[in-house]
């Protein structure tokens, strides 16, 4: 491989693709999380009548609702990264043919 090609692949590619992987990964668990909070307000909005008590549990559902939205764009930037040094690979072929 060339100079550029190895560029793209170690500046963007891996970059990207990591980024994608771990953002992903954080993701998921977030969700995870966010369902269990869910679940937590739901009972608490069903058995209690004490607007505070409702408050706290739904401002802890909205903190992992707010993660997975910042999660979900960073894995987007990552696969967005990823694509660009991908295409730059092809466009690089594509010229020395």
């Amino acid at each position: 491989m060339r100079l550029r090609q190895w560029l793209l692949l170690l500046l963007l590619i891996v970059p990207g693709v990591v980024c994608f992987l771990v953002c992903m990964y954080y993701a998921l668990q977030d969700w995870a999380a966010l369902q269990r909070a869910y679940a937590n307000f739901e009972r608490v909005a069903g058995i209690s009548s004490d607007m505070s008590t409702l408050f706290v549990a739904e401002a802890k559902q909205n903190i992992h609702r707010i993660n997975l939205f910042a999660d979900g764009v960073w894995a987007l930037l990552g696969a967005l990264i990823a694509s660009v040094g991908i295409h730059g690979l092809c466009a690089i072929r594509q010229r020395q043919r």
